[in-house]
């Protein structure tokens, strides 16, 4: 389940960073806006489930 929801964060977070730039390229900033909270959500929960995984594995 663990890798499950890594290998599903980290491509949403990449189509949000891309949508998000191209509506910053159209001038929508608050999509902009919302786009940066996705990405960094998507992005952070990738990084917190990835170094989880890592420390119950090594730790």
């Amino acid at each position: 389940m663990l890798a499950f929801l890594l290998l599903f964060s980290i491509p949403i977070g990449c189509f949000a960073s891309w949508f998000g730039w191209k509506a910053y390229q159209v001038g929508k900033k608050n999509v902009v806006f919302a786009m940066a909270w996705v990405a960094f959500l998507c992005f952070g929960s990738a990084l917190l489930l990835a170094g989880w995984g890592y420390l119950s594995v090594n730790g």
